[in-house]
């Protein structure tokens, strides 16, 4: 049952070998009067700090156990117009990179590298096959 009351008490009591290595047990109080365990990776947990007011989660029994709360929210982006954003970037990178490689090899200026990866970068994500003039490739 999650519940919020101020931290009285925090202090540190001793170790025990966990599954997943050394985990620290600290002694938590409450000014409610709910006192638990906390186990955490850190010996000097920041997770309950004394005089401050914070939500946990309270798990009685014979010998209880107190876990925060996390309160976390993930942003409201859209992970998929993110990782279109992010294939269109690495996409005209590596287009930028060949347009630049043909034209050095071939010769021309800025202006062809940058003409050459647009074609290139229009190619792969719209499917866009350019058809060229012949007076526009000389080689």
């Amino acid at each position: 049952m999650n519940k919020t009351s101020k931290v009285t008490g925090a202090q540190a009591n001793g170790t025990w070998e966990g599954k997943y290595g050394v985990m620290y047990k600290h002694e938590i109080a409450f000014e409610n009067g709910d006192a638990g365990e906390y186990s955490s990776k850190s010996a000097d947990q920041n997770k309950f700090i004394v005089g401050q007011e914070t939500e946990y989660e309270f798990i009685d029994g014979k010998f209880p156990k107190v876990k925060p709360v996390n309160n976390f929210q993930q942003g409201g982006y859209n992970t998929v117009k993110q990782g279109d954003s992010r294939e269109k970037s690495i996409v005209r990178q590596s287009s930028l990179k060949c347009a630049t490689d043909f034209v050095i090899a071939n010769g021309g200026d800025e202006a062809r590298i940058i003409e050459l990866a647009d074609m290139f970068t229009t190619w792969v994500l719209e499917d866009k096959k350019p058809m060229p003039a012949p007076q526009e490739m000389p080689f």
